[in-house]
C-alpha cells in the first residue's frame, strides 16, 4: 500500500467509514503499515472512539486490550464500537474461565444495542457461558429473550416449557395499582411496539401495549404500569431513559 494513501487518511475529516478503510487494510495484509499510524491516529484524534478501538484491536497484550475496551465502553457508550467494546471483553472473559463475568456482560447487550450487527456471535458466546457454569435454565431464558426480540437468531435451546407470556408473568395485586403510568413509546407499527415491550420488560417492569386511536390513526403505546405517585413514575422513567436511551412522559391514567 502506498504510503500516500495512509497520510490521506489520516489528514482527512476521520469517519467510522475511513476507521472500517483501516481494518480492511489490515485485512489486505497491511499491519505494519496501519500500525505505523497509529501513532499519528491517536495524537491527531485522541477522544475518537474509533480510533481508540482501532488501537485496542492493534495491542497484542491481552490485559492492555482489555483496559482499553474498557475505557471505551466506560467513556463512549453511546459510540458504535460500544457494543463490539463489550463483545470483545466477553471474549476475553470466555478465553480466561470467566464465565459469569461472560454471561453477565452478554445478556445486557441485546437491550441496550439493539442494532449490533453481530447478534448470533453474542447469542452464540453468552449459551455457552451460561452452560460453562451450570446455569442452563438462564440460558434457556435470555435465549428466549433474544430470539424474541430476533427472529432470525439461532438459540438451538429447548423452550418448550418457557412460552414468553411466562417469562414475563407480572402479577400485581389491585390494590398496589397507581393512576400514573410512563408512557415511553408510541409507534404505528404494533411489532416495534412489542419490540420496545421485550426490551423495557427485561429490565423487570410491568410493560403494556395500549392501543391509542387518534386523527384517524392508530398508535401503539408502550407503558410501565403503575405507580401511586408521579415522583416514582419520574424516577422509573430516569431510569428506562439510562439504560435504554428511550424518551418518556408521566401520564396521569386513573383507569
Amino acid at each position: 500500500m502506498n504510503r500516500f494513501i495512509f497520510i490521506i487518511l489520516i489528514f482527512s475529516a476521520l469517519s467510522s467509514q475511513n476507521i472500517d478503510l483501516y481494518f480492511s487494510l489490515i485485512e489486505e495484509g497491511e499491519l505494519d503499515g496501519v500500525k505505523e499510524n497509529l501513532t499519528e491516529l491517536l495524537s491527531k484524534f485522541p477522544n475518537d472512539p474509533g480510533v481508540l478501538f482501532l488501537g485496542a484491536a492493534l495491542t497484542e497484550e491481552g490485559e492492555s486490550a482489555l483496559r482499553q475496551y474498557k475505557y471505551i465502553l466506560k467513556n463512549f457508550p453511546k459510540s458504535i464500537y460500544a457494543p463490539e467494546a463489550a463483545m470483545k471483553i466477553g471474549e476475553y472473559f470466555y478465553a480466561r474461565g470467566l464465565y459469569t463475568q461472560c454471561a453477565s456482560l452478554l445478556k445486557n447487550i441485546p437491550i441496550k444495542y439493539p442494532r449490533y450487527t453481530q447478534m448470533q456471535r453474542l447469542t452464540d458466546l453468552m449459551i455457552n457461558s451460561f452452560n460453562a457454569i451450570g446455569e442452563a435454565d438462564s440460558a434457556k431464558y435470555y435465549s428466549l429473550i433474544i430470539k424474541s426480540m430476533f427472529p432470525a437468531i439461532e438459540t438451538n435451546v429447548e423452550s418448550k416449557d418457557n412460552k414468553l407470556s411466562q417469562v414475563f408473568s407480572f402479577k400485581k395485586k389491585a390494590g398496589n395499582l397507581g393512576p400514573y403510568v410512563v408512557q415511553i413509546g408510541a409507534f404505528s407499527s404494533k411489532e416495534n411496539a412489542k419490540r420496545l415491550k421485550l426490551q423495557v420488560s427485561q429490565l423487570g417492569h410491568d410493560v403494556s401495549i395500549n392501543r391509542v386511536d387518534s386523527n384517524g390513526k392508530t398508535f401503539y403505546a408502550v407503558r410501565v404500569n403503575r405507580y401511586k405517585s408521579k415522583i416514582r413514575a419520574e424516577e422509573i422513567g430516569k431510569d428506562i431513559k439510562s439504560k435504554l436511551g428511550v424518551n418518556y412522559r408521566v401520564l396521569y391514567r386513573p383507569s
